[in-house]
């Protein structure tokens, strides 16, 4: 055993010094993971957040505005603006999405359409597909489908959308 002036030995002070890199190596590491989550180089999937969008129904032929938030875990909520009136009022859009490819995602919302003395009388289910054509901005479609207050026994609404929408990025104070 090679022993120093002081009385250490060589062997002890290369463990110490080997510990205390390994922990070096363990905090740098843990301080540059967060820096990549938030330029979209993280395990974040892009659409997560909240957009603007312009729905567009096909049909009936007119637009609205809507919001849809896409939230880590798989679900979505949203709510619009209707242009037209008199307007059945409705439940809060629930759902859930998830990737079908790089850019490309697929989401259902759920809503419940309410007669004048607040029963609920059917589910609508809007199937829709999406396509990030950059970091913030998406363009996509869907199909709604009307269904018992279940969810079950759906049939085709005839009412294609599409739509084309921005991100809401944060500009706090």
């Amino acid at each position: 055993m090679l022993v120093l002036k002081n009385g250490r030995n060589v062997q002890r002070k290369t463990r110490v010094l080997m510990l205390a890199s390994a922990i070096l190596i363990v905090v740098v590491a843990c301080i540059s993971t967060p820096a990549k989550a938030e330029d979209g180089s993280g395990l974040a999937a892009p659409i997560e957040g909240t957009w603007i969008f312009k729905v567009y129904r096909v049909t009936q032929g007119f637009s609205f505005s809507a919001l849809q938030s896409f939230t880590a875990g798989g679900v979505t909520l949203a709510s619009g603006t209707v242009d037209r009136t008199p307007a059945p009022a409705i439940s809060p859009l629930y759902g859930s999405w998830s990737r079908h490819g790089d850019n490309s995602y697929a989401a259902t919302i759920c809503f419940f359409v309410f007669n004048d003395a607040g029963t609920a009388l059917v589910m609508i289910k809007t199937n829709e597909t999406f396509r990030l054509t950059d970091k913030n901005h998406v363009v996509g479609n869907g199909e709604a489908v009307v269904c018992d207050i279940n969810g079950d026994n759906c049939v085709d609404a005839g009412s294609p959308i599409t739509i084309t929408g921005k991100r809401v990025i944060a500009q706090g104070a």
